[in-house]
């Protein structure tokens, strides 16, 4: 029960629990692609990540808090709501980057596909194509099958967006392969069932 558990950490002020139980409910909302539900878990949580720093779950809470801003910025109707994802959004990739600068191995696939999210926001087709190319490419050589799913998945949401019936169905089927290799078969019968 994450409320439960979320109740006890805000009760005994323990902010790494808190920013952990966070951290698992986001990314079971980007696993299912539930964007609204996890912009407004993100925007609830408040400043948790200062107990995540320097630590994988800091890492992974960074690069979910650019997706989820990037995603929100698309859904978000009143302007002023989407200039304050847009710039939550830029403040996280630009940490991304400079991890990726420090030659950070485990962040360039997910760098790559936080810059296709955002040419695809800014209607930058073909940066964003490269850019997906290069996350499911860089995911899939470093061994990160879940993140391989994801860029497949997030590539064909892209190319279904720009009218390319062919690569949408490409990525399609590749996600779920890579989600069925993964073993994720909830998510795979979610994606079979759209």
């Amino acid at each position: 029960d994450f409320d439960g558990i979320l109740a006890v950490a805000n009760q005994i002020g323990n902010k790494s629990l808190l920013g952990n139980i966070y951290l698992i409910q986001l990314d079971l909302k980007v696993f299912f692609g539930e964007w609204e539900e996890a912009a407004e878990m993100l925007h609830s949580a408040g400043n948790v990540q200062d107990a995540l720093f320097a630590k994988y779950s800091g890492v992974r809470w960074t690069i979910l808090e650019a997706l989820i801003s990037i995603k929100a910025t698309r859904f978000s109707k009143k302007i002023l709501t989407s200039l304050k994802w847009r710039r939550r959004a830029y403040k996280a990739v630009r940490t991304v980057r400079g991890w990726a600068r420090k030659k950070n191995p485990n962040v360039v696939h997910s760098l790559h596909l936080l810059e296709a999210e955002l040419a695809s926001v800014q209607g930058r087709r073909r940066k964003a194509e490269s850019h997906y190319r290069d996350a499911i490419d860089t995911a899939w050589k470093n061994g990160f099958l879940q993140d391989q799913a994801l860029s497949n998945e997030l590539a064909s949401l892209h190319f279904e967006g720009i009218g390319d019936a062919a690569q949408k169905s490409a990525h399609w089927e590749s996600a779920i392969r890579c989600y069925s290799e993964w073993g994720a078969t909830a998510k795979v019968e979610q994606l079979r069932l759209k």
